[in-house]
C-alpha cells in the first residue's frame, strides 16, 4: 500500500528517525516544522501510496509530495500536513519499520499530542507534562536517562501505536513521546515542550529553544484573540437571529 522512494542523489544516512504527523492540537507537525527549519532539514525521500489524498505541497512555488521524508546528516523525519487515516497506520507503520532497518536507522521517535482540556494561557511558566513510551526495554531506558516520566497505562492510536506494537513484536527501537495539548487549537507551547524533550532524548536534535517559546507565546496570544472574537461574533449573530425569529413570529 505504501512504498518510500529515495530522491535522486538523495541518502539515508541511518541514525534516528522522527515522525511528525498531524496530532492533537497540531504539536507534532509544528514540533516537527521547528526543527526542519532550524536543522535546514532537505527531502530525501517520497512516501507514495495511491491511498493518500491528491494533493500537493507547494512551498516556494516548487510542488512536492505531502507525504514525504526529509533529512539532516543522522537525522531523519517523516512528515506530512494531512492526517493518517486509522485504516492504513498500519500498513504505512511496517513500511516505515522495514525500510528504516534496511537504511541504517537504530531509533524511531514518534511525536504525539495528549488530549487536554487546557485553554491557551498566557502563563508560560505553567508546566505541561511530556511522557514517553519505549518499545523494548533499551528504548525505555533510554527515556527514563532523558529525564523523561514514562507513559504507565493507556492507548496510543494511529501510525504511532502501530509502530510501538510492532517495534515490540520485532524488537525494533520505538519511542513515542506525548504532550499534554488542547485539541480546540495549535497548541505551540506543547510543541515547544515536545522539541524539548526530543533534543533531551536525540542530541543530533539542537535548536534555539528560547526563540521556540517566544514565538510559541505569539501563536498562542494570537490564537486566544481570534477564538474571542469568534465567540464574540458568534453570539451577536444568534442574539439577532433570536430578534428576528421573534420579529417574525409576533409580526
Amino acid at each position: 500500500m505504501f512504498e518510500i522512494q529515495l530522491v535522486e542523489d538523495a541518502e539515508a544516512a541511518g541514525g534516528s528517525l522522527i515522525t511528525a504527523l498531524p496530532s492533537v492540537g497540531m504539536v507534532s507537525t509544528i514540533a516537527g516544522s521547528f526543527i526542519a527549519e532550524s536543522l535546514k532539514m532537505e527531502r530525501i525521500a517520497y512516501v507514495l501510496s495511491e491511498d493518500v489524498p491528491p494533493a500537493a505541497l507547494v512551498q516556494e512555488g516548487v510542488p512536492g509530495y505531502p507525504l514525504r521524508v526529509l533529512g539532516h546528516k543522522h537525522l531523519s523525519m517523516l512528515t506530512s500536513e494531512f492526517q493518517i487515516p486509522m485504516t492504513m497506520a498500519s500498513s504505512l507503520a511496517k513500511t516505515v519499520l522495514s525500510w528504516a532497518g534496511s537504511h541504517g536507522y537504530d531509533t524511531i521517535v514518534g511525536l504525539e499530542g495528549l488530549m487536554s482540556g487546557q485553554e491557551p494561557s498566557e502563563e508560560p511558566e505553567k508546566e505541561l507534562r511530556v511522557l514517553g513510551v519505549g518499545s523494548t526495554q533499551a528504548a525505555r531506558d533510554r527515556i527514563s536517562k532523558a529525564g523523561i516520566e514514562q507513559f504507565k497505562v493507556g492507548m496510543i492510536t494511529g501510525v504511532s501505536g502501530a509502530l510501538l506494537s510492532e517495534g515490540e513484536r520485532t524488537g525494533v527501537n520505538v519511542i513515542c513521546l506525548l504532550v499534554e495539548a488542547n485539541a480546540m487549537y495549535p497548541d505551540a507551547r506543547g510543541a515547544a515542550k515536545l522539541v524539548e524533550s526530543v533534543s533531551r532524548l536525540l542530541p543530533e536534535v539542537q535548536v534555539d529553544l528560547k526563540e521556540l517559546y517566544k514565538e510559541a507565546q505569539m501563536i498562542e496570544k494570537n490564537v486566544k484573540a481570534t477564538v474571542e472574537r469568534t465567540k464574540e461574533m458568534l453570539a451577536a449573530r444568534q442574539s439577532q437571529a433570536d430578534r428576528l425569529g421573534k420579529s417574525y413570529m409576533y409580526g
